[in-house]
Order: C-alpha cells, then structure tokens, then sequence
C-alpha cells in the first residue's frame, strides 16, 4: 500500500505535465469562418440620422498560430481569407484563451451595398480554445464608411470566428 501512493502521485504529475498550456495549445494550422452583423449609424445627417444593422457576408480562410519562441506565451497570428486579405497579428495566450493584439482590416463587402471604408476597420479578438481543437474569437470591428455621399460610424461586437484545427 505504501508503494502504491508515489507511484500514483507520479502518475498524476506525469498526466498534468502532457497537457498543452498557453502558446503551445494555440499551436497549429487552422481553418476558419467568420459570420457576424454590423451596425452603421449615419453621421452628421440633416434629418434624423439613420442606423442600419447589416449581416457580414460569412468569410472562410485559414489561420496559422506559430510561437514566437520568447518565452512569454506570443504568438504570431496569420488570418488568410480566401478572395481576400492576409491579416497578420501578434498574440498572447493564457492558459486556455488568447488575446489579439488590435489589427487593421482593409476590407468590408455587403451584397448589394455600395459601401467604401473611409479608412481600414480596426478588430480586436479575443477567443478560447474547446477540446484542443476548436478556437472561438469573439471580435468587434470599429470604423467609418461611406455610400451615396453618407458618412457612417461602423460598429460590429456579433462577430464570430470559428476555427477547426486541421
């Protein structure tokens, strides 16, 4: 009986020591679907300003997550959306969550909108990890945007990335 304690108390230790932590759970290669709404609330109107809630068109790309080998739980962040832009970002983890560093994006379609950014929307995320293999980003997008000479505050907190681990 003696004996039987250490070596479960071993058994134990060696069990929590294989657990991935912080960057190294974010690790890997990614691929990912971002859906989500936005609100336009019109600047400067004449009559009583205007404000639109308006569905993102849903994006999917890959995600790459590599350690910046520092020591500090950094991650560098590659978000390649197909058709699109490739967004690179640096990150820190925290035991089962990670936290983008604010990023630009430069881009922001809407099925038949004619809608032009004024100047790159800025998102910032923050997400955690499910059963090692599915990261959850909750991001919000802030910018201004303008269509037929209106200008518009965009502002977007419903944005969802789902990224499933290759």
């Amino acid at each position: 009986m003696k004996r039987i304690i250490p070596i479960l108390f071993c058994c134990l230790l060696a069990l929590a020591a294989c657990q991935k932590k912080n960057a190294s759970l974010f690790r890997g290669d990614y691929s990912f679907k971002i859906s989500g709404s936005v609100t336009l609330d019109e600047i400067d109107a004449n009559d009583e300003p205007a404000s639109y809630t308006i569905s993102l068109p849903n994006e999917i790309g890959q995600l790459e997550i590599s350690e910046l080998g520092n020591g500090k739980d950094s991650v560098l962040v590659v978000m390649n959306t197909m058709g699109g832009e490739v967004v690179v970002t640096h990150a820190y983890c925290q035991d089962n969550e990670i936290f983008l560093r604010d990023f630009t994006k430069n881009t922001l379609i809407f099925t038949g909108d004619s809608l032009t950014l004024k100047n790159d929307l800025r998102v910032s995320a923050k997400g955690q990890m499910y059963e090692d293999n599915t990261l959850i980003l909750n991001m919000t997008y802030e910018g201004e945007a303008e269509s037929n000479e209106r200008s518009f505050k965009v502002y977007g907190d419903d944005i969802r990335m789902a990224a499933i681990r290759n």
